[in-house]
């Protein structure tokens, strides 16, 4: 019976308050249309840093979420990787570029990031990328905040009854993320931009971190923000050598495919040139079938980025 042959497979995403996971319930959908072979299933995860450990684990098959941050230090062995190296992660596509937002209560005091010393700060939700690189770039700029640990829909909450003074956030693009939304309908917020010394002290020090600037004006939902400088995100889909080439290779031609069913539940996604913002941003070796996904398709594919696999 047909229903016999199919592959179940499960696929990190994120906490379901994040506008990411919509992201991820959207992959879901193209894959399960698109490859008759598989039933895939999105699990509700801590985003990158959980996703990857699952997968080293075996317990997931895709992590949608990863950040370009996060795939390269643990493919490299670096970082809080450095006794979990990974070398088998391999890189499937880049779905979006987010700029990570600081959000405080207007009435929190703070108006820099050095006014972050001892307020209670969520540095993103528990397990993910965000939380990670908020602690990194804060112990590089010998600022310490008193940390709230916890998920994306406690920290918002924990906002709006005044119990922590804000949060880190990634957005969608260079948008403000759902959750943020969600929080300036009970709260003024401020975003706690990034000066130029800080950038500098930071990029010495975790150079293939990337940074963004909005200009003034730009964010929708705070058109009279001036402009806004911050790290951010380079979010992708990977998984480990080990899952088939030939199911990756079809899951990669689904993304595409489904390319306006993903734009529909995660508009940023629309700004991407998958295959080619891809092997451009990768710093990674691709999967063997993303590999052969993106070759069929014309796109030139840097050294670093062909797999061993593929060579052999």
């Amino acid at each position: 019976m047909a229903w016999a042959k199919k592959k179940y497979i499960l696929i990190g995403s994120t906490q379901t308050a994040s506008s990411h996971y919509a992201y991820a319930v959207a992959l879901t959908k193209v894959i399960n249309k698109y490859v008759p072979e598989l039933n895939a299933s999105v699990v509700e995860t801590g985003a990158s840093v959980d996703n990857v450990k699952r997968m080293r684990a075996g317990q997931m098959d895709i992590g949608a979420i990863v950040t370009g941050k996060v795939m390269y230090e643990a493919w490299k062995g670096i970082g809080m990787w450095k006794n979990m190296v990974t070398p088998d992660i391999r890189m499937l596509w880049a779905y979006t570029a987010s700029i990570d937002y600081y959000v405080v209560r207007e009435d929190s005091g703070v108006k820099a990031l050095k006014d972050m010393e001892g307020k209670k700060i969520n540095p993103g939700m528990r397990g993910s990328s965000t939380e990670a690189t908020t602690k990194q770039v804060f112990d590089i700029l010998g600022i310490k905040p008193d940390y709230h640990v916890g998920g994306t829909t406690d920290a918002v909450a924990a906002i709006k009854d005044g119990r922590i003074a804000g949060y880190v956030k990634t957005g969608v693009g260079l948008q403000l993320d759902a959750s943020t939304l969600d929080v300036m309908t009970m709260t003024k917020i401020r975003l706690v931009s990034m000066t130029s010394e800080e950038v500098k002290k930071v990029k010495a020090v975790v150079p293939y971190l990337p940074f963004f600037t909005v200009p003034a004006g730009k964010i929708k939902a705070m058109p009279s923000q001036p402009e806004y400088l911050s790290w951010g995100m380079v979010v992708c889909g990977v998984a480990m050598k080990s899952f088939p080439d030939d199911l990756t290779y079809k899951c990669v031609k689904a993304l595409l495919k489904g390319k306006d069913t993903i734009v529909s539940a995660f508009p940023a996604h629309a700004q991407m040139n998958v295959p080619k913002d891809t092997v451009n941003i990768t710093m990674i070796p691709l999967h063997a079938g993303a590999y052969r996904a993106y070759k069929e398709l014309g796109v030139k594919i840097p050294d670093h980025a062909v797999p061993p696999e593929a060579k052999k």
